[in-house]
């Protein structure tokens, strides 16, 4: 499990260092992790430690959000002059990216779902 963990981590710290020597308008975690999807191409098994390590992160996913929102409740003077605006824009992004992602499952859904069962997609 060390191992998995170190090399996600790993690639987050490589990804941060390359955007900073490259001065990408990318952020270095996103980086890192297309360079983890590039690990995981290239590996292409099973790789139990790395599945303990990612069920660890999804079940305690909703704790890395505890800081963001203790940030905002105490620097509230800050935001609530913008607060409405800020409501909005999170809105409209979720309700886009609630679009682009039934767009993109439909998609493959008719791609990958046998001659048969082509009446039951819309």
């Amino acid at each position: 499990m060390l191992g998995a963990l170190t090399l996600i981590i790993g690639l987050q710290v490589v990804g941060t260092v390359l955007a900073e020597i490259l001065a990408l308008p990318l952020p270095g975690p996103v980086l890192g992790m297309v360079l983890f999807l590039l690990v995981l191409a290239v590996i292409r098994r099973p790789w139990a430690e790395l599945e303990q390590v990612n069920n660890f992160f999804l079940a305690n996913l909703s704790l890395l959000f505890v800081p963001a929102a203790v940030g905002i409740v105490s620097h509230l003077e800050l935001v609530s002059p913008i607060l409405g605006r800020l409501l909005l824009v999170l809105l409209l992004s979720l309700l886009a990216g609630l679009v682009v992602t039934a767009l993109i499952f439909a998609r493959l859904a008719r791609r990958f779902t046998p001659a048969c069962d082509e009446e039951l997609l819309p």
